[in-house]
């Protein structure tokens, strides 16, 4: 189901999350301050605008509270700006605010002004890079929260020739496989009978985390 997300800040990290969810298939409006930012990305994400997202009256055009999430990708250096934003996001209405922070104070911060979640991610690239060493099977890992995280990894030799339903992943792990990458293809949600798992496949889950470490490390 395509769901509608607010990218506000276009830089590396901003239109990395943009482009992404672009590419999964959901609706996203992006928003810049900075017209060379602007005109980098207009041709990944259909839908940005150049504006001070500081205005209250432009925030309040956007229908804040129709949106699934609202990620405010404004760099450290102008942390005030980042804080009024999730304000006034706040104020709005918004089901979801997720910012950006450089520093723990600076986290703390959007906290008390209405983030429902912020990301650090410097310190979460550091954590991915170590943890894809720790493990040769992990490609990448993005925790979600403190107990949840999604990890994408090369399929375990015990899943190859298997269908979802032999595995029962959900039951034996309590984890969910997202989607598959096989042959240059993506899978989302395979179909619990009719894809046998391949040497070769990336395969993308989401649970708890304990519940991904035992699954990561079987093998036969």
């Amino acid at each position: 189901m395509k769901k509608q997300f607010l990218v506000i800040g276009l830089g590396r990290f901003g239109a990395s999350v943009a482009r992404t969810l672009t590419q999964n298939g959901h609706n996203v409006i992006g928003l810049d301050s900075a017209e060379e930012r602007i005109q980098r990305v207009s041709e990944e994400i259909a839908d940005v605008m150049k504006c001070d997202a500081t205005d209250t009256d432009i925030l309040s055009s956007l229908g804040i509270q129709d949106f699934e999430a609202c990620i405010v990708c404004i760099g450290e250096k102008y942390i005030q700006n980042s804080i009024l934003v999730t304000l006034l996001l706040k104020e709005n209405g918004a089901k979801k605010i997720i910012a950006k922070a450089g520093t723990k104070t600076q986290g703390k911060v959007l906290y008390k002004v209405g983030a429902d979640m912020v990301i650090y991610p410097e310190k979460d690239m550091g954590e991915r890079v170590a943890r894809s060493l720790i493990s040769s099977n992990i490609i990448d890992f993005l925790e979600v929260s403190p107990e949840i995280s999604i990890l994408e990894m090369r399929a375990p030799r015990m899943m190859i020739g298997k269908d979802l339903i032999e595995l029962n992943l959900r039951h034996k792990y309590g984890v969910t496989i997202i989607s598959v990458q096989s042959d240059n293809q993506k899978i989302i949600s395979p179909p619990p009978l009719d894809y046998k798992f391949r040497k070769d496949d990336v395969i993308t889950l989401i649970g708890e985390n304990k519940a991904l470490k035992r699954l990561r490390f079987t093998e036969d």
